[in-house]
């Protein structure tokens, strides 16, 4: 909430939850009328995302996860400066931490120069480190409630497929890494990833070749080479 740029909207979608999230967020709610809460019983976070951005006023939509969190408090105002009209989506650099707030591993992401026909090969995308219009979402049909685990691939496919991109050579977010999170069933994500991928008439492919290229089109190439070798965020506390 302390971000430099200020026209902003939280909605958090609250699945009945039993701990002090309702009242805290209530209590917050009093102090800031930009800050809203639905309570809705619902079938897991694709359909909270479906509620969220449904209600959402915004022109510029994005999500974190309730484990995850901005790097830095001018983020929204680096999205709101570079992704301008001839843009659909916004892509920037991320770091996975631990429970501790410690770096893991520092993450170079890329996005193609052109829209995407047959190739998917951009799996170092993080939905934190991913806005994208409302104009984008309105052209979505919504996140399919039968995925779990790989659903955010579904609006990271239709921006790559229908819109032009920038990405921006920064750090904005942190994905946080923790036991029993959804992301940590491998098999269950890469399942639901192939049936997104089939259903998209894409091929995945997670050649070596093709990912250099994707990080020499976003012009960090030379940046994710040393982070190979000397990643100087790791075991730093942010």
């Amino acid at each position: 909430m302390k971000q430099t740029y200020d026209n902003w909207e939280i909605i958090v979608c609250d699945n009945n939850s039993t701990d002090n999230t309702v009242r805290l967020i209530k209590n917050l709610i009093k102090e800031d009328e930009r800050l809203k809460i639905i309570q809705k019983k619902d079938s897991g976070v694709a359909e909270a995302l479906n509620t969220g951005f449904n209600l959402s006023s915004g022109q510029i939509l994005c999500w974190l996860n309730s484990d995850d969190l901005y790097l830095s408090k001018n983020a929204l105002e680096i999205v709101n400066n570079n992704l301008q009209d001839k843009y659909g989506y916004l892509n920037s650099n991320f770091l996975n931490i631990n429970s501790e707030n410690i770096v893991i591993k520092s993450f170079y992401s890329f996005i193609p120069k052109y829209k995407i026909k047959k190739l998917f090969y951009f799996n170092q995308i993080f939905t934190g480190s991913f806005f994208f219009t409302k104009k984008v979402y309105e052209k979505f049909n919504g996140f399919n409630l039968s995925y779990k685990y790989s659903f955010e691939y579904e609006i990271i496919i239709h921006c790559l497929k229908n819109f032009k991109g920038i990405h921006i050579n920064k750090f904005l977010s942190c994905f946080r890494i923790l036991p029993g999170a959804l992301s940590s069933n491998k098999t269950k994500l890469n399942t639901e990833f192939a049936k997104i991928i089939y259903r998209e008439n894409l091929k995945y492919n997670n050649n070596y070749f093709l990912r250099i290229l994707g990080m020499l089109m976003s012009g960090n190439l030379h940046l994710a080479f040393i982070n190979k070798f000397y990643d100087k965020r790791k075991g730093k506390k942010i």
